[in-house]
């Protein structure tokens, strides 16, 4: 696939446009932003490495969603104990990207509410398994079609479908649980 590309110059340079992408899932895949952190660098640095081993079966965006899944994985299964700091850190701070400014000044009242609702769906979503934790994140997080999702979790498109439906079941009943949604 280098050869195909161009070479590797072009491929790492390939790589590194989509940086920021990297981040943003590793953001929604990691609980903590040293985490999410550790994982993009990882991912990329695997990448940059691994670059002669791509074979363009999939997209480039698709083996880096991979990759960063993967890395997330192995971060997950590596038990570490969470300071007192990255707890702090964890409950004061929104990940979230900023949506632009509004027209006319928010309600405090309505930020407050929806800052609260936000936390709720993402403590929800971490309490999912790990599998629908992440078809979710890549679908509604990332926008990637049912085939990108099922190459990067190995999965057929027609599982990552079904994969999709339960997880989206399993989330409306936490939500559920605690009163977040109706049926």
């Amino acid at each position: 696939m280098v050869a195909k590309t161009g070479g590797v110059r072009e491929m790492t340079e390939e790589i590194w446009r989509y940086r920021e992408e990297v981040h943003r899932l590793a953001r929604q895949l990691c609980r903590h932003r040293e985490d999410a952190e550790d994982v993009a660098q990882a991912t990329l640095l695997k990448a940059a490495q691994h670059l002669k081993e791509f074979r363009g079966e999939a997209s480039l965006r698709t083996w880096l969603h991979r990759i960063a899944t993967n890395e997330c994985r192995m971060l997950r299964r590596r038990p570490t104990p969470l300071s007192l700091e990255q707890l702090l850190e964890t409950a004061a701070t929104d990940d979230a990207p900023p949506l632009g400014l509004p027209e006319e000044a928010p309600d405090p009242e309505e930020i407050v509410i929806e800052a609260e609702r936000r936390r709720l769906v993402l403590q929800a979503l971490q309490r999912l398994p790990e599998r629908y934790q992440t078809a979710l994140l890549l679908k509604d997080g990332e926008g990637m079609k049912e085939r990108e999702i099922a190459a990067a979790m190995g999965l057929s498109v027609s599982a990552v479908k079904a994969l999709l439906h339960r997880a989206r079941l399993a989330l409306r009943k936490e939500l559920q649980r605690h009163g977040l949604v109706t049926s």
